[in-house]
């Protein structure tokens, strides 16, 4: 089980799936809607009769649960190679999405798919409070974990944080529903990402800082002409940590004497 402060991760492995990915890293987040209950969706996709799953489903009150691996391929967004085959209607081609149509492949090999309790009927896909908190939650967690695994980023925009319809728009136009809230979902993605990106430059910035002040103050002495700071350079590898009171004081001590 995989948790956090306010959701967790309950995995039931289903059988429906490919081993490995054919060679393809993940970098599509494709969401859906499961058209029946939450019970009853895992249920279904964890069917060895039915030959379909998802990597997630997201039920209404929040429960998340895995149904196969992200390092595995999932049986949700399926597109064929063969136009005169026996789905057609299901032709890489047919995508809305450029890159589904120049990879020329079956999606499902470069895609992650989370499937989300509910009707498209009911409220055209738009998520539940808690359900869209969870869906949020569960994309970050997928997108730290495709660079941990595979080392790559998935772009945060419309091309890569799709719906099932973008990529089988006939046989799918309605999953997950013209109300699926994939602005919310990008909003915060983004917001998250900008917070990421603060938080590296002050840390930067503070680096930065700390380096010139202990060069400054290895070079200047106390009232008794010893070095305010000795070995600079050790001191340098620990300005991340965090630096303890004692020192702290001790230090403006030796300086205001």
């Amino acid at each position: 089980m995989i948790m956090s402060k306010e959701f967790n991760i309950v995995k039931k492995l289903s059988p429906n799936i490919t081993k490995g990915r054919n060679g393809w890293k993940p970098d599509m987040i494709v969401s859906h809607i499961t058209e029946g209950g939450f019970n009853g969706a895992v249920s279904w996709l964890c069917n060895p009769n039915s030959g379909v799953s998802a990597h997630f489903v997201v039920a209404k009150d929040g429960k998340i649960t895995q149904l196969v691996e992200l390092t595995d391929t999932a049986k949700a967004n399926g597109t064929s190679v063969d136009l005169k085959g026996k789905n057609p209607k299901m032709h890489y081609s047919l995508s809305t999405l450029s890159k589904v149509k120049d990879r020329k492949t079956n999606a499902n090999y470069y895609t992650i798919s989370i499937e989300h309790e509910g009707f498209s009927s009911e409220a055209n896909g738009r998520l539940e409070p808690k359900q869209l908190e969870a869906s949020i939650w569960l994309h970050k967690y997928i997108i730290q974990e495709v660079k941990r695994i595979y080392g790559i980023d998935i772009p945060l925009d419309r091309n890569h944080i799709v719906g099932h319809y973008q990529i089988n728009p006939v046989t799918k136009p309605f999953c997950p529903g013209k109300n699926f809230q994939f602005d919310e979902i990008l909003n915060s993605l983004k917001n998250d990402k900008v917070g990421e990106l603060i938080k590296m430059e002050l840390a930067k910035w503070q680096e930065e800082m700390g380096i010139k002040s202990l060069d400054s103050l290895s070079k200047k002495k106390d009232n008794n002409r010893n070095p305010i700071v000795n070995s600079p350079d050790t001191w340098k590898e620990t300005l991340a940590e965090n630096v303890p009171q004692w020192l702290f004081w001790s230090i403006i001590d030796r300086i205001s004497k």
